[in-house]
């Protein structure tokens, strides 16, 4: 096998282990099916292209949600139009009984109105965190912080959150 093959095949193999949380990332980010689909391609075709740049092969996970960070930014920087977190609740798949997806869509809209009382910097860390399945070590550098700090600021996003959604 050549190298270029074996880092296609290795690339493969990240982009179907990391797809369903960059994706599951877009579509919180930006309330829109089609959109997210659109940014997570534009956020692996990056990722591909620029695999070269990779330190090594346990940084993939941040490097990747970087670049859908940024993507993410880009787009935004040529909307200029801001998505409300309440969008995302029409994403919700939906239940199989009525009374569980009633249940459900209540409990989201708690966390949603919950989430909007949270700094911008603090909503990141939770979608990183329960969206997009990182660790904390792995959100550290993203947002500029030490492991600690993250683990500080989720602790306290948490604990607002769930003053809010217990009301």
């Amino acid at each position: 096998m050549t190298t270029e093959s074996h880092r296609a095949g290795d690339f493969a193999e990240k982009y179907r282990a990391y797809l369903p949380r960059v994706l599951n990332y877009m579509r919180l980010r930006v309330g829109d099916e089609v959109l997210a689909q659109d940014l997570t391609a534009t956020t692996f075709e990056r990722a591909f292209a620029g695999i070269d740049s990779l330190r090594s092969e346990e940084a993939f996970g941040g490097w990747i949600f970087t670049i859908a960070r940024n993507v993410v930014a880009q787009h935004y920087r040529s909307q200029r139009e801001a998505v409300s977190l309440d969008a995302v609740a029409d994403m919700v798949d939906p239940s199989p009984s009525p009374e569980g997806h009633a249940l459900e869509a209540v409990e989201l809209q708690e966390i949603l109105a919950g989430l909007q009382t949270l700094s911008e910097r603090e909503q990141e860390i939770v979608r990183l965190k329960f969206i997009a399945g990182l660790k904390n070590r792995e959100i550290a550098p993203l947002m500029g912080l030490t492991e600690s700090n993250v683990a500080v600021i989720l602790y306290r996003a948490l604990g607002k959150l769930r003053r809010v959604v217990v009301r």
